[in-house]
């Protein structure tokens, strides 16, 4: 499972890096519970490098240390929660129940994440990743209220909160309430435009509700260099898109693993429908569609 946007976890790992820095620089040996002296520095080191390498369970086992022996780090918490996250997501599959130690694992990431906030962090990637953790539990409302807290502190902080918000959307559609998921998902591409998966989601959003031009039009986004308002009046702006990102999107292939089972099935449901003209349709302009659907 390639969870929504795992690369929000190395941000968080490489931000979490920048800050131990300094703080550990010169730290001294710590003794643990065990008797065991910990090196603060050294361990934070190690943890970071297998991360980097792809050994999430050697990171996770120093992270585990790390939090045991110096237990008001809340980064050393942030960080232990997100590989909880992606070591108990890597045997998950999303929209079924985990169980076992998958299980286990994820609910200690949402454990993690929760510690890390009760010492202040009010990070927006460690916020978005307890959405996910509990997104894969299919606690859904529960992610739903993560999603939104990291919107709210990245725009407090002034940061991109463009995958939290588009979390938050697919978690509308998961508890049912599709309009609910386009308006989030309108409102996200007026803030960010050329967010791709959003554009890509919003064609499945309509397309679910029942709205087929609407989901072509919103499909024919990622298929021109220029993006139009999702309002509709707006005047075209300029922005990325083009035949490659057109093609990128045209299977769901690009989205598995990242979006929620209704979106998937949604989105699914809108590329089996297409046809060739209705391809046509998406490079053209508005008024070229019209004459090509006569």
């Amino acid at each position: 499972l390639r969870w929504l946007w795992f690369s929000t976890a190395v941000a968080a790992l490489e931000v979490s890096r920048r800050a131990v820095v300094g703080r550990v620089a010169t730290a001294t040996m710590v003794p643990c519970a065990a008797g065991a002296a910990v090196d603060e520095a050294g361990e934070t080191t190690r943890a970071l490098r297998s991360f980097n390498r792809g050994d999430y369970a050697d990171s996770l086992a120093r992270w585990i240390e790390l939090t045991e022996a110096f237990p008001d780090r809340r980064l050393y918490w942030s960080n232990r929660g997100t590989v909880e996250l992606i070591v108990g997501s890597a045997s998950a599959r999303l929209g079924e129940a985990p169980t076992g130690r998958a299980a286990s694992l994820l609910e200690a990431s949402v454990a993690s994440f929760d510690r890390a906030a009760q010492l202040g962090d009010d990070d927006p990637v460690s916020l978005n990743n307890k959405g996910n953790a509990l997104a894969v539990l299919l606690r859904w409302e529960d992610a739903a209220r993560a999603y939104e807290a990291a919107v709210a502190a990245a725009a407090a902080q002034k940061t991109s909160s463009s995958v939290a918000a588009a979390n938050r959307a697919q978690v509308s559609l998961e508890l049912g309430d599709w309009a609910d998921a386009e308006r989030r998902t309108t409102a996200l591409l007026r803030r960010d435009p050329n967010f791709l998966d959003a554009r890509a989601l919003l064609a499945a959003v309509r397309f679910g509700r029942g709205d087929a031009a609407g989901a072509e039009e919103a499909y024919a986004q990622l298929c021109r260099p220029t993006v139009s308002s999702p309002n509709r009046f707006s005047p075209p702006t300029p922005g990325i898109g083009g035949t490659d990102f057109c093609e990128a999107y045209a299977k769901t292939d690009i989205v598995l693993g990242r979006w929620t089972p209704a979106a998937i099935a949604a989105y699914d449901a809108f590329l089996r429908s297409r046809n060739p003209s209705a391809r046509l349709a998406a490079d053209a302009n508005p008024f070229q569609r019209d004459l090509l659907a006569r």
